[in-house]
């Protein structure tokens, strides 16, 4: 068992460890490229020309895709691989940038599906008697493998950093406690609320059916629920950003309008895979994919709701004011006293 005096004298050890370099932007405190550490440099560097490699072979696969093989399901998984690809580099830029675990930790999962999909599509019917489509998928495959093989373990040790370490909330709030703690689950929230951006829109590309089967209704209502979709995540934002109660009311009140839409399309494709029988197909490839990132989207939904709830009770505590640098009203400041008071 370690004394107190001990447990003090470690946690003063950790707050005077040297500090990186950051500057308040308008999203936020950030930090500066030069405060990057080795291995941090190291995995940006790789990341973004792993990722450029796998977006730009699979945007090439795409343009060579003639009207008979968009009929696959190659064409659809494409589309979703370039939507993922971009999300990860999202995901790796500002989770550095801004020490966010949780975006790391989703750049984990996405680049797992991505390392799937490849496998799957490299797997599944390849036509050796094209010569160029077997070369691009057998260098994307053996690119994204190698990239995982020495990515991923390194993104596990950065995410476990930042998580222990908390550096980057700690010279933003300081070493309140409390304060941390508000910081860290807004922090949480804006990562979740990216990660059901993407899920939606790989959801609208799924539920497409390679393109072929989709009404004029389908097509007004897929690019209006997308433009939906990010206000929405955007006022999410915002009403978090600005501790603004109206933008959370509204937020929460259409919260259900999302997954009302993705449950209803999925009993549509399940109807659908159940009337093509048992054997396996593209179409029951899709159909099967479109469900899963359903029922993930509804998860991550119901996950925003509880977390900016919670958030929401967090709102006149000071925490604007230390992550943004935004005035306190004459409210927020006398409830800030009063907490100070307490503690």
């Amino acid at each position: 068992m370690q004394s107190e005096s001990e447990t003090e004298e470690r946690r003063f050890s950790d707050l005077t460890k040297p500090r990186h370099a950051t500057q308040q932007t308008a999203i936020g405190p950030t930090r500066s490229c030069g405060s990057l550490e080795k291995h941090e440099l190291f995995f940006l560097v790789l990341t973004i020309l792993g990722l450029m490699g796998t977006l730009g072979l699979t945007i090439y696969r795409l343009a060579k895709i003639t009207s008979v093989d968009a009929e696959t399901a190659d064409f659809t998984f494409a589309l979703v691989l370039i939507i993922n690809t971009v999300a990860c580099m999202i995901f790796v830029v500002h989770g550095l940038m801004r020490e966010r675990p949780y975006e790391v930790a989703i750049f984990i999962i996405a680049d797992v599906i991505v390392l799937i999909y490849c496998i799957v599509n490299y797997a599944e019917k390849p036509r050796f008697d094209d010569a160029t489509e077997h070369a691009v998928k057998l260098v994307r495959l053996i690119l994204v493998v190698v990239f995982s093989v020495i990515a991923v373990p390194l993104a596990v040790y950065i995410l476990v950093s930042f998580y222990q370490s908390r550096n980057l909330i700690f010279r933003t709030v300081g070493a309140n406690e409390a304060l941390q703690n508000m910081c860290d689950l807004t922090f949480f929230n804006e990562a979740l609320l990216k990660l059901d951006f993407q899920l939606e829109l790989s959801m609208v590309v799924l539920v497409m059916d390679k393109g072929t089967d989709v009404n004029p209704e389908d097509i007004v209502v897929l690019s209006v629920g997308t433009v939906f979709v990010l206000v929405w995540a955007i006022m999410g934002y915002l009403s978090m950003r600005f501790e603004n109660r109206v933008l959370v009311i509204i937020f929460l009140l259409l919260w259900w309008c999302e997954p009302a839409y993705i449950i209803y399309k999925m009993v549509v494709v399940a109807q659908q895979l159940h009337n093509k029988g048992k054997t396996l197909s593209d179409t029951k490839i899709v159909s099967a994919a479109a469900i899963a990132c359903g029922i993930a989207a509804c998860v991550i939904h119901s996950l925003i709701l509880v977390i900016t709830w919670t958030v929401w009770g967090n709102f006149g505590k000071g925490l604007k004011e230390k992550v943004y640098g935004q005035p306190a009203s004459t409210e927020d400041s006398r409830q800030v006293v009063e907490e100070e008071s307490r503690t």
